[in-house]
């Protein structure tokens, strides 16, 4: 792990601040898939939360500062909009030469605690109340950055082609050229073809319980962790949050994934707007697991290889495998 130095972070945020107050670092932090998460506390209450990336797994500094200028990008856009749930971006220093020396992000500090999700805690009714909370965000997410950008057949044929030059150059361990062959073999049959010139929007890209933020009544206060958000087609920003997906390649569903998936369907039906019809398309597919994996696929080298070893199907699981 590269050096960085936490004691000169209070400094650092205080050139964010147009009155330049020092505020004090909070002795506790957290650590995410890519970065290490800091909290300071101004003199008037306010908080803050200090990103440093120092979990990427890469030696290049560009790529360090490059994954720290996609999420600033993206919650700068969400900024501009009337998307609530994001953080705020107050600051950014995407360089190695500042007082941390390391790269880092100031945004407003989100209160409540992660998501509590297991099969059986939260309860109905407060898990289909959590539930109709995360479709109005995937919703509200869409409509607010919504833009045309194109066919979505382009759009996953590119990611295709690119990977097929990689693995014909030995770039892609594990993936070889059959394997994104037979990837782009599938495509048209997993695509909706209503949704085919439907607009890209942005996706969070990790949409897991972790990254959810409740208070003690579960009212969603907020969504943390933009780090592999990008603007992609509705058919792939309107997917299943994380904790709907399956854990496990195959089917059928747990009962209670069942049970989730048809509250989560009921609340994008209960409204009226084109965001929600487009969803409700995509979810309620009799083979929606196989239309995700194969598109997460695209954009994830771990399921492109889980989905290879499987001949590109999701096997049938005993019941003992998949009953609650």
């Amino acid at each position: 792990m590269l050096t960085f130095y936490s004691e000169n972070i209070t400094a650092a945020i205080s050139t964010f601040r147009p009155d330049g107050e020092v505020p004090v670092l909070n002795e506790q932090h957290w650590d995410g898939g890519q970065c290490r998460i800091f909290k300071v506390d101004f003199a008037n209450g306010e908080s803050w939360s200090v990103r440093i990336p120092i979990h990427v797994q890469s030696d290049s500094q560009d790529t360090i500062i490059g994954v720290l200028q996609g999420e600033q990008d993206v919650l700068q856009e969400l900024g501009k909009t009337d998307f609530p749930w994001a953080p705020k971006h107050y600051g950014s220093s995407l360089t190695f030469e500042n007082l941390v020396r390391f790269p880092f992000m100031a945004l407003s500090w989100i209160e409540g605690s992660p998501l509590l999700w297991t099969p059986t805690d939260p309860p109905r009714p407060v898990r289909n109340k959590v539930l109709a909370q995360v479709a109005e965000i995937q919703m509200t997410l869409i409509e607010c950055t919504k833009e045309d950008r194109g066919a979505a057949a382009q759009y996953f044929s590119r990611l295709i082609d690119n990977k097929l030059r990689r693995a014909g150059d030995g770039k892609l361990d594990g993936i070889t050229v059959q394997d994104c062959f037979d990837q782009k073999v599938l495509l048209d049959q997993v695509l909706y073809p209503e949704l085919e010139h439907a607009p890209f929007a942005i996706d969070h890209g990790d949409l897991a319980p972790l990254n959810i933020i409740v208070n003690s009544e579960y009212d969603v206060t907020g969504i943390i962790d933009w780090g592999f958000a990008s603007k992609v087609p509705v058919q792939l920003a309107g997917r299943l949050p994380r904790f709907l997906q399956l854990s496990e390649l195959i089917l059928p569903q747990s009962s209670t994934l069942q049970e989730d998936r048809k509250a989560y369907i009921a609340s994008l039906k209960s409204h009226s707007s084109q965001v929600a019809s487009w969803m409700s398309l995509i979810h309620s597919s009799p083979d929606v697991d196989i239309r995700h994996c194969v598109l997460e696929s695209m954009i994830s080298k771990g399921m492109h290889l889980r989905l290879a070893r499987l001949g590109w199907k999701l096997p049938y699981g005993e019941p003992q495998d998949w009953a609650v």
